[in-house]
């Protein structure tokens, strides 16, 4: 594979990085470890990258492990943390992201402007981007359960920080240059949007803002999980609303 690094090129690296201080052995030794550790994650995500390809292709956990020769949990736990190190924009150059509708991606988008400056995007911000779509069958389901958008907004203020109450225009016509899809996603995160995707498959869908909802109620563990919980929704009184307001849509009363 020749245009895989051979081991010159990383030794002219590690040179290259302290050409501006005397040669000392010691800290080439440091340099060069980090180098490696960058090279490691490198791989990792490369591999993580063709795994969310194949699945995003139809390929199951289970298809996975027996190409490898072991089983659908042991292939989840094998893969999981390179999947992990994975941006926004690769998962959705991976075509993991395929079935994620308009709505839901402006939500992402939000959740990464309310990520800047934090190490990964969680499950508050996703929550924080639901609540701006004030127009949205999720937003509307929490009304109808207690949980208005204020009131859960102020909760998460502790988690997130103090954030301006974006209107759903606002999060669907942002530029581009304000969206940093270069944000990793931390493993509650990214279980809410494979529960997001499952939902919208259940219901023979596209990813909605509302299946993001359902799906962060799949986890009441996570941090917008116990949130919501602590106001009093679950996961199925949820699907109750969201199914309810939809119908009362297709029937003109909405």
């Amino acid at each position: 594979m020749p245009d895989v690094p051979q081991l010159r090129d990383l030794v002219g690296q590690v040179i290259l990085r302290g050409i501006d201080r005397p040669r000392d052995p010691l800290a080439q030794l440091d340099d060069a470890e980090r180098l490696a550790a960058e090279l490691s994650v490198l791989g990792e995500r490369l591999v993580g990258y063709f795994v969310e390809q194949a699945r995003a292709e139809g390929f199951s956990w289970a298809d996975i492990g027996a190409r490898k020769g072991i089983s659908r949990q042991a292939a989840q736990q094998r893969y999981a943390p390179y999947i992990s190190r994975l941006t926004l924009a690769e998962l959705t150059a991976a075509g993991a992201l395929a079935d994620f509708g308009p709505r839901a991606m402006a939500c992402l988008h939000a959740a990464t402007r309310y990520a800047r400056g934090r190490d990964a995007l969680g499950t508050e911000q996703l929550l924080l981007a639901i609540l701006d779509d004030t127009g949205g069958l999720a937003v509307k389901a929490l009304t109808a359960l207690g949980a208005p958008p204020g009131a859960l907004r102020t909760a998460l203020t502790p988690m997130t920080g103090t954030v301006p109450a974006a209107s759903a225009s606002a999060t669907s016509t942002a530029g581009a240059a304000e969206v940093d899809t270069s944000a990793l996603l931390t493993d509650d995160a990214r279980r809410a949007l494979d529960a997001a995707a499952a939902e919208a498959h259940a219901s023979g869908h596209e990813v909605a803002a509302a299946h993001l909802l359902l799906g962060l109620l799949r986890n009441p563990a996570s941090s917008a999980g116990k949130l919501l919980a602590a106001h009093g929704v679950t996961r199925a009184a949820a699907a109750r609303q969201i199914k309810d307001h939809l119908n009362r849509y297709l029937q003109g009363s909405a």
